[in-house]
């Protein structure tokens, strides 16, 4: 027995235009209708199952691989002598060696200074002639006397008399003791010190280091570690695959209208035959209600406005055919 489900196609193309005036009564009806549909036709929507193709195929169930068995290395065991302690040299420093003496040393030198000695000067006062006396001639007279002159030269009188000398009173510097340069004698001077005098030059003294010697026990590579490799063969297995011929997609299929029981539509008595009875639900869980509608609505559009109850899921209806 084979089932198949049919996506209700209402979209009838025999429906009158009146019968659509409300066009969000009929936002539920399929999107995609048949485009070739004559009125008084009726097609569903069937879902084709997809279709594939078997095909045998090998496949590798176990790959290829190697196995290795590894072969430890070998050690032996050797004692070997070494140098714990390499040869060198020491070095032992002598300082200097010195010896304190007192001996006496001139901090003075003998020399000679000299001394000026200034001169020694007195002030002096005392009178002296700035002109000397001389002889010159005076005129003179007698007193008394009454002379007669007969020229010019008659009757003068002329006296040779010493005319005292002029003086002047001076203040005078005089130098009592001349200046003198007096020699001064300076023995010189000795003070008494200590010294240190070197005795022995400072030395350094070589002393050798001999090497130290120890021994050890090391271990030696007597046979290197070695790898062997083994191959194991991969399996196969034959499985069967499928391949996609057609995907699943969805048909329209002419339908005979008295299949559908569509409330409100009665065919006419030429399209009536006997048919496989037709069960319908809704497809996301719901319930159909029977369209109601009065005298003055066709019965398209009352179907159309019908109510439909439904728990989620798109509003389209679904045929299930039964053969």
């Amino acid at each position: 027995m084979l089932r198949r489900t049919y996506l209700a196609g209402i979209a009838i193309a025999a429906l009158a235009p009146a019968g659509f005036a409300a066009a969000d009564d009929m936002a539920w009806f399929p999107s995609a209708q048949p485009t070739s549909a004559a009125p008084g036709e009726c097609y569903a929507r069937v879902r084709v199952e997809a279709e594939y193709r078997p095909y045998t195929e090998t496949i590798v169930t176990g790959d290829t691989y190697e196995t290795y068995n590894v072969s430890p290395a070998e050690l032996g065991y050797d004692v070997r002598e070494f140098i714990s302690r390499e040869a060198g040299m020491r070095y032992i420093v002598h300082e200097p060696v010195y010896d304190i003496i007192t001996e006496e040393v001139m901090v003075r030198p003998a020399y000679v200074e000299y001394r000026v000695v200034p001169a020694v000067h007195e002030e002096v006062t005392e009178r002296i002639m700035v002109r000397e006396p001389r002889m010159v001639w005076q005129r003179g007279r007698v007193p008394g006397a009454q002379m007669t002159r007969y020229d010019e030269e008659t009757g003068e009188i002329w006296c040779l008399v010493e005319e005292a000398g002029e003086y002047r009173t001076v203040t005078r510097n005089v130098l009592v003791t001349p200046a003198r340069v007096d020699e001064v004698q300076y023995q010189a001077e000795y003070a008494t010190i200590q010294r240190e005098v070197l005795v022995q030059q400072a030395r350094v003294e070589e002393v050798p280091i001999p090497a130290e010697y120890d021994q050890v026990e090391i271990q030696t590579l007597v046979r290197a570690a070695s790898v062997n490799s083994q191959t194991v063969q991969g399996r196969t297995d034959t499985v069967t695959r499928y391949e996609l011929v057609a995907e699943e997609r969805y048909e329209w299929r002419l339908m005979d209208c008295d299949e559908i029981d569509l409330p409100g539509y009665v065919p006419p008595a030429s399209m009536r035959s006997e048919q496989p009875s037709m069960s319908y639900e809704y497809q996301g869980g719901g319930t159909y209600e029977e369209p109601q509608w009065d005298e003055t609505e066709t019965p398209v559009a009352s179907l159309a406005s019908s109510r439909i109850t439904q728990r989620g899921g798109p509003r389209i209806i679904q045929a299930a055919a039964r053969q």
